[in-house]
């Protein structure tokens, strides 16, 4: 694999921002290694960091690169500070820079399907949140999306929150937070509106995880009206069970057609 780290000028965001790229390498690392050829357009996983995290995360705290070395498969992690992924309503439309510039600017550089069924989205924390609310509000552009300890239910996770400083940055990014519910950025009401295409859901959350209940709700409330494949084990939210459950995720998405 090639491992690709990019500094490029947004114009949504009008700055430069940040981008690691893992790109797949026709090459033989070791001399008794069977290596598959692989060649474009390739499927592409838009993998999102968590709230504390940036574009080289996965790569440095996850085996990544290592799980990907086999499969025809481009992963692209961007960097969006702690905005949830959002359009803010007091800071920078990254929600517009992930759905609409980024996928356009790789698109470009890169040998990347455009088709739906080749286009992934995942994430961690408030990537879940961003992986489910890119997947639900463009479900005509991705066609998998999956959520390990998402932030998946902003209305109850803001029940929890008594920090005044957490609300006041919840406010920056989503505005009047007595609002969310039943707004764009409410998961649920995303759900709830999908018509006739729908895309495939993967949820995973540990049981020891403060976000388990939310994630509870979300599969509970969609699990006969949606395609979610669930998975629950005991785990906290750390780097130890997002390592374990984006193989699940590689596994669960269709990356190997059957002539390659």
């Amino acid at each position: 694999m090639a491992l690709l780290h990019l500094s490029l000028y947004s114009d949504t965001l009008m700055m430069d921002s940040s981008v690691s790229i893992i790109f797949p390498q026709n090459s033989q690392r070791v001399l008794d290694e069977r290596k598959p050829f692989f060649k474009g357009p390739y499927k592409v996983l838009y993998l999102l960091h968590g709230l504390k995290q940036n574009e080289t995360s996965w790569i440095r705290m996850s085996s990544i690169e290592r799980y990907v070395s086999q499969l025809p498969l481009v992963i692209v992690m961007p960097s969006v500070h702690r905005s949830f992924y959002t359009d803010q309503a007091r800071g920078f439309p990254y929600f517009t820079y992930v759905a609409d510039e980024l996928p356009s600017l790789m698109k470009e550089m890169f040998n990347i399907s455009p088709k739906r069924e080749d286009t992934f989205v995942a994430g961690l924390s408030m990537g879940g949140y961003g992986a489910f609310k890119l997947a639900l509000s463009r479900p005509e552009q991705y066609g998998y999306a999956a959520s390990l300890s998402g932030a998946v239910d902003l209305v109850g996770l803001r029940s929890q929150q008594d920090d005044p400083s957490v609300e006041a940055e919840l406010e920056n990014t989503f505005g009047d937070l007595d609002r969310v519910e039943n707004s764009r950025h409410d998961l649920f009401a995303l759900a709830r509106s999908l018509k006739r295409v729908k895309p495939e859901l993967f949820m995973s959350c540990g049981t020891e995880d403060f976000l388990y209940a939310g994630n509870r709700h979300f599969h509970e409330t969609f699990s006969k009206d949606l395609s979610i494949a669930y998975h629950e084990e005991a785990g906290a939210h750390t780097w130890d069970y997002w390592d374990r459950n984006i193989q699940r995720v590689l596994s669960w998405l269709p990356l190997l057609d059957e002539k390659q």
